[in-house]
């Protein structure tokens, strides 16, 4: 299958995908879709296996009476410590690190795509685990309140509230402080955009356009009604040189939105392309 071919196939599956309920999305399957978007080599099927082995592999040593403090424990030092996951701290901005066939190929990642193998065996082994859309630092919880635990997949830390004000420093700075909707479980539509915007950071970085247009693409799939993923897209046709291209997308998006500060945004733009060659990158 050549790979114009395959990535159509990918694109219509991650569509049927979007359209779903958030709670008939299969997370994992969801998350691996994404990933073949930018690898031809990914076999979707046995990194869900991958999976269910690990999974299987949990449930050889687990005691399916233990409280649930147990077997979070059990479960993140299997995680962590049995099969090596960990944080790729030496090379954390590498994309590869937000494909989860490649996290479980190689035991590192960052804290999302760690997240989702908790989640992912979690849901597998019957415990309650949920992603945090934490700021700057994805995190899990483990069970529900009062009984919950919040967990650090980038080390497997359990986290206490203190900590977590700590961490937050350290990624927003030192005003930062604690606000209740931090901890507010992220629905798997949420996790898969926040996916999709650390992938989409990295190649706009590296001015890999066509790979930052496929992420905007797919968060409007997911999101159509957050209006920023649209402004964005003009945007890469802008940065790609397609001047018109970027023109009528901001003049549609001009036509459509209330959004003030959007609109502003897409004005600007206009005003800033005015005259401007389409040979400009």
């Amino acid at each position: 299958m050549d790979t114009e071919t395959k990535k159509t196939e990918n694109r219509i599956r991650f569509e049927s995908i979007a359209v779903l309920a958030d709670d008939k999305i299969n997370l994992d399957e969801a998350a691996l879709v994404i990933a073949a978007e930018f690898q031809m080599d990914i076999d979707i099927e046995i990194s869900l296996q991958t999976l269910s082995t690990l999974a299987r592999d949990f449930e050889t040593s687990f005691n399916p009476t233990a409280g649930l403090g147990v077997s979070v424990a059990g479960l993140i030092d299997f995680i962590h410590s049995n099969k090596g996951f960990c944080g790729n701290v030496k090379d954390y901005f590498n994309p590869q690190n937000s494909f989860l066939n490649r996290v479980l190929e190689t035991r590192s990642g960052i804290p999302i795509s760690l997240a989702l193998v908790h989640i992912s065996l979690g849901q597998r082994l019957g415990i309650p685990v949920n992603g945090i859309n934490f700021p700057n630092h994805f995190l899990v919880r483990y069970g529900d309140k009062p009984d919950q635990f919040i967990v650090d997949p980038l080390t497997g830390r359990i986290l206490s509230e203190a900590d977590c004000a700590t961490l937050l420093k350290q990624t927003a700075g030192p005003k930062a402080f604690i606000r209740p909707h931090y901890f507010d479980i992220a629905d798997n539509k949420d996790i898969l955009v926040r996916i999709l915007d650390n992938l989409k950071t990295i190649f706009w970085r590296k001015k890999s356009w066509n790979d930052s247009k496929a992420c905007i693409e797919n968060q409007i799939l997911l999101r159509p009604d957050h209006e920023k993923f649209s402004v964005q897209l003009g945007a890469v046709y802008e940065m790609q040189g397609n001047i018109h291209l970027a023109q009528v997308t901001y003049r549609k998006f001009l036509q459509e939105s209330e959004n003030e500060h959007l609109r502003n945004l897409a004005s600007n733009r206009l005003l800033a392309m005015h005259g401007s060659s389409p040979t400009i990158h």
